[in-house]
C-alpha cells in the first residue's frame, strides 16, 4: 500500500532561471536557451562545412588554415558583435529604468522575554492596553503556609517568574481578537553614497575664495625679468641660494619698474625734470638698487598728475604725505626700500654665515617681496614686446607686427601678431600700452651676450666716460655688454642737461 502523506504529488522539474550575459559576460545561461550563442555556433559550423568541402582553391594557404580563418572571421562578425551590441543596449535599457520604491520602515516590535507557559506577558508601564483586546486571566500559585514567628520570612516573587506546579496544568490563554502580530521588519537596504568628485571634496558656495600665490601669480603674468628671478628663487636648493635669489628678485623688480615708466614718460613728454634726474644717474658710476628706489620715490608726484601715463602706478606709489596718514599701508617704493636695507647690509660683510641663518631671512624678507609683487600688479597690464617684423599692409592702410610676448618665466616666448597704426622698429623692445605700443629704448634692449653666448634683456647701466664706454647690463646674469650707440640715446632725453663741474671735462 502507499502510504498518505497529505501532499500533493510533484510537478515536472521547474526550469532553471535565466542569468543574463553570465557566460563571457556575452551570452546567457543556461546556453541552450540563448539565440546569439545558437548564431555564434551555428555559423563556425557552417562556414567549416561549406569551405571544408569546397572543391575550389581559393587562396594559397592550406586547406586547414583557410577554414580555420574563415570560421573565425565570419564568427566574430555575426556572431560575437551582435551578442556585444545586445549587451550595450540591455545596459541602457536597464539604466533607464526607475529604480524600485523604498518600502516604508515599520516600526520594530518592543521584544519581550520569553514566557512562561500559562503566563501572560507582564503590561508596559505607563500605557493601558488597547481597548479592543481581551487580556488573558492570570494563574493563582497556591496557597502557601505561614511560615513560624521565629524564622525570617523570604521576599515574595512575582508571580509571572514562578513557574506553576507540574500537577496543575495551566489554563489556555484566550487570543485577542483584533491584535495581528505585527509584518516582519523588511531590512532598509543602505544607501549607497555618491563617489566624491574628481577634484575634490565641494566647498560650500559661501566659504571665502583662496588667495593667489603672488610669487606663482609674478611668474605666469609679470616681465620676463621679474618672472624668471622668481622662478629662481622658488626653485634654489639651499637657503643661502633662496636668499640671494630673493634679493636679486627685489632689485629686479625696482629697475623693471622704473624703465617701463620712463619709457612711458618719455613717449608722452612727462616727467622732463625725473628724466633728467635719472640720466644724471646714468652719467654717473652706474644704476643700483638704491638709483631705482630712490628715483621711484620722486616719481610719485608726476604719476599722480599723470594718471593715464602709467596706468596704476599711482596706487601703487606712497608719497611721504599718505605714509604720515596711514604708516601701516605702505606702497611700492617703502616695500623695495626694505629689501635695499637687506641688500645692503649683505652687501657690507653681514651675509648670512650658515643656512640656519639664512633661512631665517628668507623668512623674514619673504613676505615684503610678496607684498611688493602684489603692489606691482599694474605691470600685467603692460607686457613687454620684442618686434621680430613690420610690414604694412596696403589693403588696411596698418602694418601688421610679428612680436616675441616677453611675459612670464618660460625662456621660449610665445610668438604674437597684431596691427598697428604706425610702424615699429625691428628688434626693439616695446611696452604695449592702452594708447599702443612704446619703445623703451635707451632704457632696455635685446642684445647678444658674449659671456653667455646668446641674446639677453638688457637694461642701461651707464653712459660713457673718459675710461669706459656705454654699456648695457643684463637682467638674467648681471653681465655688461658694452654699448657705444648708448651715449646718443641717453644725451637725447628730454629734460635739461647737468652742468658739468667745475674742472672737470665733459665726455
Amino acid at each position: 500500500m502507499t502510504r498518505a502523506t497529505g501532499r500533493a504529488p510533484s510537478g515536472p522539474p521547474q526550469p532553471s532561471p535565466r542569468r543574463y550575459n553570465a557566460v563571457l559576460r556575452l551570452y546567457d545561461a543556461p546556453l541552450r536557451r540563448d539565440w546569439a550563442f545558437w548564431l555564434t555556433v551555428g555559423l563556425a559550423v557552417m562556414v567549416a562545412f561549406s569551405i571544408g568541402t569546397s572543391q575550389e582553391q581559393s587562396s594559397g594557404l592550406p586547406r586547414w588554415l583557410d577554414t580555420l580563418l574563415a570560421v573565425l572571421t565570419f564568427t566574430l562578425l555575426f556572431g560575437v558583435v551582435p551578442a556585444w551590441i545586445r549587451l550595450g543596449i540591455r545596459r541602457w535599457r536597464w539604466g533607464e529604468r526607475p529604480s524600485d520604491p523604498k518600502p516604508s520602515p515599520v516600526a520594530a516590535p518592543n521584544p519581550s522575554p520569553p514566557l512562561n507557559p500559562g503566563t501572560s506577558p507582564p503590561p508596559n508601564p505607563g500605557t493601558s492596553p488597547p481597548p479592543h483586546t481581551a487580556t488573558a486571566p492570570r494563574t493563582t500559585e497556591p496557597p502557601r503556609a505561614t511560615p513560624p514567628p521565629h524564622t525570617a520570612t523570604t521576599p515574595p516573587q512575582t508571580p509571572h517568574t514562578t513557574p506553576p506546579p507540574r500537577s496543575t496544568p495551566a489554563p489556555r490563554t484566550t487570543p485577542a481578537p483584533h491584535t495581528d502580530p505585527p509584518p516582519p521588519r523588511t531590512p532598509t537596504p543602505p544607501r549607497r553614497t555618491p563617489p566624491p568628485p574628481p577634484h575634490g571634496p565641494a566647498r560650500p558656495e559661501t566659504a571665502y575664495p583662496t588667495a593667489p600665490d603672488p610669487l606663482a601669480a609674478a611668474r605666469r603674468g609679470f616681465p620676463h625679468p621679474v618672472a624668471r628671478t622668481v622662478h629662481e628663487m622658488q626653485r634654489a636648493h639651499t637657503a643661502k641660494d633662496r636668499h640671494e635669489a630673493l634679493l636679486e628678485a627685489g632689485e629686479t623688480l625696482a629697475a623693471t619698474v622704473a624703465v617701463t615708466a620712463a619709457g612711458l614718460l618719455t613717449a608722452h613728454g612727462a616727467g622732463e625734470r625725473n628724466l633728467a634726474e635719472l640720466r644724471t644717474a646714468l652719467a654717473g658710476t652706474g644704476t643700483t638698487f638704491g638709483t631705482w628706489t630712490v628715483w621711484l620715490h620722486h616719481l610719485c608726484r608726476v604719476a599722480r598728475e599723470r594718471t593715464d601715463v602709467v596706468p596704476g602706478l599711482a596706487e601703487a606709489l606712497r608719497d611721504d604725505a599718505e605714509m604720515a596718514a596711514r604708516p601701516d599701508d605702505p606702497g611700492l617704493a617703502q616695500f623695495l626700500d626694505r629689501l635695499k636695507g637687506e641688500r645692503n647690509r649683505t652687501s657690507h660683510g653681514d651675509k648670512p654665515r650658515t643656512q640656519e641663518e639664512a633661512a631665517l631671512r628668507v623668512a623674514e624678507h619673504r613676505l615684503t617681496l610678496e607684498q611688493a609683487l602684489m603692489s606691482a600688479q599694474f605691470l600685467t597690464g603692460l607686457p613687454w614686446l620684442l618686434t621680430v617684423s613690420c610690414a604694412y599692409q596696403r589693403r588696411t592702410g596698418t602694418f601688421e607686427v610679428v612680436a616675441d610676448h616677453l611675459m612670464g618665466d618660460h625662456p621660449d616666448f610665445d610668438r604674437m601678431t597684431f596691427s598697428c597704426p604706425a610702424p615699429v622698429a625691428d628688434d626693439t623692445v616695446y611696452v604695449l600700452s592702452p594708447a599702443g605700443p612704446v619703445a623703451l629704448s635707451p632704457f632696455v634692449a635685446s642684445l647678444y651676450c658674449p659671456q653667455c653666448g646668446r641674446r639677453e634683456i638688457c637694461h642701461a647701466n651707464n653712459a660713457g666716460r673718459r675710461n669706459r664706454p656705454a654699456a648695457y647690463k643684463s637682467f638674467g646674469r648681471g653681465h655688461v655688454i658694452p654699448y657705444p650707440e648708448l651715449d646718443e640715446e641717453i644725451a637725447a632725453l628730454p629734460g635739461s642737461r647737468p652742468s658739468p663741474r667745475p674742472g672737470r671735462r665733459t665726455p
